[in-house]
């Protein structure tokens, strides 16, 4: 049976690696309307076992049986944050949107000492968790904000007055297109005081065929839908209001989540 089941597994790879060649070859894209569609049905599904880990709860997924490593990802992201903003940055109480909170991985590193933290997710069971994750720690500054994959834009009405600071990590690489990820930082711009700074984390396209935006597929290619060259996300962001001020990349993430990550300071312009 076990030689059964790696026989179909190789050949499900073979499959899919020769369907992603064929796509990319003739351009068989999916549109962004369907992509975004699929987005919203695959985070709804929290009763599959696999998308309460995808989505950074703790102890699901990858993080089951490894509270560690869970809290190691909010801490790191932190600590890159720091390093790009200043420590002494989130010393002051601030009000802070967390575009993607999904189970609050980042949000119990974040959140404490803010005067607001807006959670944004497109699913009600990981605001939820995340708001759960934060009343352990007795914080209560969270909101949740909830909005339809299709239109972003709705976040604008949850959250009267600007913020100072925008982050978003882990999310723009599973966004349905570039596009869409264009509309979020022009969201952000929007969100953020006259002085806000965006942190924001992306992977970035290093020029092998591997690192390339897939474009179909949603469910099949989560992690790599979205893809930017480093330059191409500074100037989408300088077009989207802001001014970037630093980047700092990551080869092999450091707690193994993936690779090729960049982070970007931006300050809105």
């Amino acid at each position: 049976m076990a030689m059964v089941a790696q026989l179909r597994n190789v050949i499900a790879h073979v499959y899919r690696s020769g369907e992603r060649v064929i796509r990319e070859n003739l351009h068989l894209y999916d549109p962004e309307s369907k992509l975004i569609a699929d987005s919203q049905r695959y985070w709804n599904r929290t009763d599959r076992s696999c998308i309460p880990g995808n989505a950074h709860w703790r102890g699901n997924g990858v993080f089951a049986g490894d509270d560690a490593r869970w809290l190691a990802m909010g801490r790191h992201n932190l600590a890159q944050f720091a390093r790009l903003a200043g420590p002494a940055y989130l010393r002051t109480p601030r009000r802070i949107v967390d575009w993607g909170c999904g189970g609050g991985a980042n949000a119990v590193h974040f959140a404490p000492g803010a005067a607001r933290y807006y959670g944004v997710d497109i699913t009600a069971a990981s605001l939820r968790e995340c708001h759960r994750q934060l009343q352990a720690l007795a914080c209560e500054a969270f909101v949740p904000v909830q909005f339809e994959a299709d239109q972003p834009e709705h976040a604008l009405e949850h959250i009267p007055k600007a913020c100072d600071l925008f982050f978003s990590t882990y999310v723009f690489e599973i966004f349905p297109t570039k596009e869409y990820g264009s509309r979020v930082l022009n969201i952000a711009s929007k969100l953020l005081t006259n002085d806000g700074l965006a942190f924001i984390q992306i992977r970035y396209d290093d020029g092998t065929s591997a690192s390339q935006p897939h474009r179909w597929g949603y469910a099949q290619n989560l992690p790599h839908m979205t893809t930017y060259r480093i330059e191409e996300f500074w100037q989408n962001a300088e077009q989207c209001g802001f001014t970037p001020q630093l980047v700092t990349l990551e080869r092999q993430q450091a707690v193994e989540l993936g690779e090729r990550y960049a982070y970007f300071l931006l300050k809105k312009s």
